[in-house]
């Protein structure tokens, strides 16, 4: 080998070293960094003498993925966002409950049941009306809180859902200006960037991931029918139709482009939209459905009763409810509590025939042809085993990503102890290669002096 070589081949090898520690130090500067893909050096790339020639990171620097492990990641985390989110709103859920407690209303109603039971003991007492008058109030009051409840719920939910679109649509167009930079300038942070982008966007919705050879990215959504949400330069964004406050169903996504409505099922969004759209308006039509009930039965027996003033015809409940929200006690019984009709003759004050058929409601059959507190108890039992359920799934599929991860970290995550020893191992080639270069030197002087 002339000398002239040497010093050439060992330039090379010293540009090859001096790249393969940088990506070493890269490396190790990013082992906490959950995102990051670690990179290895092409050594037989890099010390090719035509690598200068229209170089390209990819050519000599690998990152080292693998692509089917990063999609089943994606396809994963839109059942744990979704499950999380389940989780989290069900038990919101069943707080607003409040059950089993002694301020829930199952105890409400059970107190209620039980003045009409007092009253027909001593159906003259003015005491044992003012309790039945205060019971009613309590329980109506219960009602009413628990729909007000459910109701701002349900804003703060489609508060949620419009902030997680404008989230969504941030993520999509992020990976939109990156699809913009990689297809003319390839750069491995840019892919970084990216995948952590669309690992956001699996936790938010369902969606499907594709590559192309210039390293642009495909997304779509919507289950059998695919529709692109971001594909080359474009960008396909979401839109979102949130109800007035008090109406709960039809909150609706739609894509910019067409119009069409987009059949979101998994991730964040999926949960926030079946909790919107189907869910709390469940809850609230049985809830309406149990007050009103409540009120017609009890109405129709009072209005049947007498009074001591011999008084008949009398709403016990405002006639006017339509549901939880505006049930309350008539203002003729808040106004006087002994216009309660507890007789059913005229004249028989010491009768308490329509107290006792009241308090005998709650062992009837009236609702879905069951009573009134097996009613609620199922649905309060229906809370509890969403809860359960949502807890269940959320742990089992956190365990599925959390395996998913461990595979992907032993792939692409960096390894300390291994970085630390390629970079004594490149270290020492490259002060080697450094050695040479010297000695070339040392040999052309020679020469030059033997001239």
């Amino acid at each position: 080998m002339s000398i002239s070589n040497l010093m050439g081949s060992s330039r090379v090898a010293l540009s090859a070293y001096q790249s393969a520690i940088a990506t070493t130090s890269k490396n190790i500067s990013n082992v906490g960094n959950p995102d990051y893909v670690r990179r290895r050096a092409d050594l037989g790339s890099l010390i090719n003498p035509n690598s200068g020639a229209g170089f390209k990171e990819e050519d000599s620097i690998q990152r080292i993925e693998s692509g089917f492990i990063q999609r089943q990641l994606w396809y994963k985390n839109q059942f744990l966002g979704r499950y999380e989110t389940d989780e989290l709103i069900y038990a919101q859920v069943e707080t607003l409950f409040n059950e089993p407690s002694n301020s829930g209303l199952a105890s409400m109603m059970s107190e209620f049941w039980n003045s009409w039971n007092d009253l027909g003991n001593d159906p003259e007492s003015a005491t044992a009306k003012a309790i039945v008058k205060d019971k009613a109030t309590l329980m109506t009051d219960t009602f009413n809180q628990l729909s007000s409840d459910l109701n701002t719920m349900s804003r703060e939910i489609g508060d949620d859902i419009k902030d997680t679109i404008e989230e969504v649509n941030k993520l999509l167009h992020e990976i939109k200006t990156i699809n913009e930079t990689m297809s003319s300038n390839y750069s491995y942070d840019l892919a970084d960037s990216r995948d952590a982008a669309i690992t956001k966007l699996s936790k938010h919705m369902n969606i499907e991931v594709t590559e192309n050879r210039d390293h642009v990215v495909s997304i779509t959504t919507g289950g059998n029918i695919l529709v692109p949400l971001v594909n080359n330069d474009f960008v396909n964004d979401l839109e979102v139709a949130v109800p007035k406050y008090g109406e709960y169903q039809g909150v609706k996504v739609s894509f910019s482009e067409g119009g069409s409505l987009a059949a979101i099922s998994g991730g964040t969004l999926g949960s926030l939209l079946e909790v919107q759209n189907d869910s709390i308006p469940g809850y609230l039509a049985e809830i309406d459905n149990l007050a009103m009930s409540i009120a017609e039965e009890v109405n129709l027996i009072h209005r049947t009763g007498y009074n001591l003033d011999n008084e008949t015809g009398l709403n016990f409940f405002d006639p006017a409810t339509d549901g939880a929200a505006g049930m309350k006690v008539s203002d003729a019984i808040l106004s006087d509590p002994t216009r309660i009709a507890t007789s059913s003759n005229i004249d028989e004050a010491g009768n308490g025939n329509i107290a006792n058929a009241i308090n005998e409601l709650q062992n009837g059959y009236h609702l879905d042809n069951v009573k009134f507190s097996d009613y609620y108890n199922t649905l309060i039992a229906d809370v509890g085993s969403k809860v359960q359920e949502a807890n269940f799934l959320r742990i089992s599929q956190e365990m599925v990503v959390t395996s998913i991860q461990n595979h992907r970290d032993s792939i692409s995550g960096v390894s300390l102890d291994e970085e630390m020893s390629n970079l004594i191992k490149y270290e020492q080639a490259y002060q080697a290669a450094s050695r040479m270069i010297s000695v070339a030197d040392e040999l052309i002087q020679a020469v030059l002096n033997l001239i």
